[in-house]
């Protein structure tokens, strides 16, 4: 798993959200449960422990774009001059990498943020509990921390000499942003509706399943997504049948 993959639970949810596989490796049946019992976490913890099914939910909008800001980030620190000169000249270019990044994901963030109305089924209540609720920030605090640490690790490694193609920086943010849309294109089905108060329930199950899916075949989920074909590997040995019809 990625360096975003080591996660750890929070009160209000696991890190179920953590990013996809980044490279399409063969999958062992002990790996795969691990994938399958790691990101069902929430899910127990909703039946079980009594954990509140919005705030994983928002937890998990909150974790997506906290990722999408630290890539951002890492993306504007490969673009642009750092100023190696001085203490002062490395930590004014750091701050502006990370705020172009949380400028960016809050940009992002309103659109794909509304959709959390309909997967309360528009009860506002349920919101204002979560935003009212100590644990959902205790939750959203540990996620930045770790956002954070994603950062560093991936700054480290473009002063090692890495590039943000090396680092596959698309990639991850297509696998991050496309698990988000594909959760809202569920959402858009108004299938909610049928769950009634159960809804946000029925969209942390959907949730956790688009994220199996996308850690355990990562390839395929990008190439069954609007868009992410581009970032997908190519399939096991098409390349030796291109070079093998080549060489006919």
């Amino acid at each position: 798993m990625s360096e975003h993959q080591q996660r750890v639970s929070s009160p209000s949810t696991s890190r179920a959200s953590a990013s996809p596989a980044i490279a399409a490796t063969a999958i062992e049946p002990i790996a795969i449960a691990q994938v399958v019992v790691r990101n069902a976490v929430p899910i127990v913890g909703i039946l079980v422990f009594g954990w509140k099914a919005f705030n994983v939910l928002a937890l998990y909008f909150v974790d997506t774009m906290m990722v999408l800001a630290a890539l951002c980030a890492v993306v504007a620190c490969g673009l642009t001059f750092v100023d190696r000169d001085s203490v002062a000249g490395r930590a004014n270019s750091e701050a502006g990498f990370i705020g172009a990044g949380i400028f960016i994901a809050a940009f992002i963030a309103i659109p794909l943020g509304v959709p959390l109305v309909f997967m309360a089924n528009g009860d506002m209540g349920t919101i204002k509990a979560t935003l009212g609720d100590r644990s959902f920030y205790v939750g959203a605090a540990i996620q930045a921390a770790f956002a954070l640490w994603t950062y560093i690790g991936l700054r480290r490694a473009l002063g090692a000499g890495a590039t943000l193609e090396t680092l596959r920086i698309k990639r991850r943010f297509a696998l991050t942003f496309l698990r988000w849309i594909a959760v809202l294109a569920v959402v858009y089905t108004g299938i909610g509706r049928l769950f009634g108060h159960y809804a946000p329930f029925a969209f942390v199950v959907v949730y956790v399943a688009v994220t199996i899916f996308a850690e355990i075949a990562p390839d395929r989920f990008l190439r069954a997504m609007p868009g992410g074909a581009e970032d997908a590997d190519a399939p096991a040995g098409a390349a030796t049948r291109r070079d093998a019809r080549r060489v006919k």
